[in-house]
């Protein structure tokens, strides 16, 4: 049986027990996986269970039912507390899944998101601490003769116990199958040039090479190299010189600057030829000691679920975050300086911030329940590849020129904000459409015949609600943010889908 649920049908696979996980909900959806929250009951342990929705359509030869298969046991044979622990693997019934640990926090891409959109910097102190305990990683695997292949921000998952894990091994390197592939895996923003030709000439300097990009776009905002299509990027990967880092962040150190574009050389013998030997290097160019890098710091908890991951090329991330905790500590766009008493003044001054943090919170709660009487108001989004439609369902006028949706990095040209939306504002039990201009003839929806707004657009690929974006990455969703919070996560469609995401409006009318 295939693993896809009908629009409009709940999905089969609810409820069922695939080994000894009973899925109880999904967690994150993409082209070739899915993954949901599964419950042994025996051991009372939830985990994530990431099932093969092709296996079945596709025969038990295809290559991606044997990726799938080299996932598993590549992890199996992978005992590091900074890679993603498999709980069990199997087939039933057609069906391939892999339970893996369910993990508490959120990813990387995340977080670097949430620092874009508020005009922050995260301390390269605590960069470093992140891509130092990803590096023992990468250089664990390479040991082990597994080259991951797909590093980038979302597969870096930020525990709330403080630990960073690597997860999606879904595109790990075996020469025996992919050296007769002669395609490049992997994503564009992040891959290596070598692996941009073909994906069996990928080595451990590519994964060191998607990692430098990591910390490229840390300090700077943005990856060296992109483009209006896959195609054009890879290609940039391939030919083109990446802009020296301090061409856009002039705080950057001219010596770590050398070290990055070090490890971005086109050449992999040129490159750092362990992970952990470009950290160092990073952390040595900023005067750093190795105590001084600085652990991830979750704060208190917010109510929001879902799968943060945006899957790239067909693969989701192998595990999804329970999202049970908030951003990292906010950090100030600046660089931390060398030497331990510098350390100690940047600990003093997240120590500040964390108190700063827990006021505002108990503020946050005061407020909230001093207004919990007040209404709100039931939204309900209706959409499909080519239309989408947004229903206030409440009983007064929705003022929209604070809402956001935004689709991968903030900022990006497919984002869409509120305030394009005909007076900004939404009567109540009134829609805001946006049509192809292909479609304009879309009939109005019979839950929404009041179409007060509606905003032609000719571009699909930067329609936020479509899972593949301009660029070629795939996201399996897109975030709804209000006031510079965010509200609530919607699965993304493929062509054929229609779906329906509902939400309550975050705060009362003014």
């Amino acid at each position: 049986m295939t693993a896809t649920a009908e629009p409009g049908k709940k999905d089969p696979l609810i409820g069922r027990k695939l080994g000894d996980y009973q899925l109880t909900s999904v967690l994150a959806t993409g082209g070739m996986a899915r993954i949901y929250r599964g419950l042994d009951e025996n051991l009372n342990r939830e985990a994530a269970v990431k099932v093969h929705v092709a296996a079945d359509a596709s025969g038990p030869d295809s290559t991606l039912t044997q990726r799938f298969q080299r996932e598993a046991k590549s992890i199996a044979v992978l005992d590091h507390e900074n890679i993603i622990p498999i709980y069990q693997f199997g087939i039933q019934e057609g069906v391939y899944f892999l339970a893996m640990k369910l993990v508490k926090g959120h990813d990387l891409s995340w977080e670097m998101r949430r620092l874009k959109k508020s005009g922050e910097k995260m301390y390269p102190a605590l960069a470093l601490g992140i891509l130092d305990q990803v590096a023992h990683a990468l250089d664990y695997a390479h040991q082990h003769g597994v080259v991951h292949r797909d590093v980038k921000p979302s597969n870096i998952l930020l525990s709330d116990t403080g630990r960073v894990i690597l997860t999606d091994f879904g595109l790990v390197l075996s020469p025996a199958i992919d050296a007769t592939l002669g395609t490049a895996f992997g994503t564009p923003r992040y891959i290596a040039p070598e692996q941009a030709v073909s994906s069996h000439k990928a080595l451990p300097q590519s994964d060191i090479y998607s990692l430098a990009i990591i910390f490229y776009e840390i300090l700077t905002g943005d990856t060296p190299f992109t483009g209006d299509s896959p195609m054009e990027i890879a290609l940039s990967q391939i030919n083109d010189d990446p802009p020296p880092p301090r061409s856009k962040n002039p705080d950057i150190p001219v010596a770590v600057e050398r070290e990055i574009m070090r490890a971005l050389s086109k050449e992999p013998k040129e490159r750092h030829q362990t992970a952990l030997e470009f950290v160092n290097a990073v952390r040595d160019a900023y005067g750093l000691m190795p105590g001084d890098l600085m652990p991830i710091t979750p704060l208190t908890p917010i109510n929001t679920d879902g799968a943060p991951s945006h899957p790239t090329d067909g693969h989701v991330p192998t595990t999804k975050v329970d999202r049970s905790v908030t951003p990292l500590t906010p950090l100030p766009a600046k660089s931390a300086r060398a030497g331990g008493s510098s350390n100690r003044v940047a600990m003093i001054g997240l120590a500040a911030v964390l108190l700063l943090g827990i006021i505002t919170v108990g503020y946050l709660l005061f407020s909230s329940t001093a207004n919990s009487g007040l209404p709100g108001a039931p939204i309900v989004l209706y959409y499909n590849d080519k239309e989408f439609t947004m229903h206030n369902t409440g009983d007064y006028t929705l003022n929209l020129s604070r809402l956001d949706f935004v689709r991968g990095a903030a900022g990006d040209n497919d984002d869409y904000s509120g305030d394009r939306v005909a007076g900004d504002s939404l009567p109540a039990n009134a829609c805001a459409r946006i049509v192809d201009q292909s479609e304009q003839q879309i009939p109005a929806l019979p839950q929404c015949e009041d179409v007060q707004s509606k905003e032609v657009l000719n571009n699909v690929l930067r329609y936020f609600w479509r899972r593949e974006a301009a660029d070629g990455t795939e996201y399996a969703t897109y975030e709804v943010w209000y006031d510079e919070r965010l509200i609530t996560r919607c699965d993304t469609v493929t062509m054929g889908q229609t779906k329906e995401c509902r939400f309550e409006w975050p705060v009362p009318p003014a």
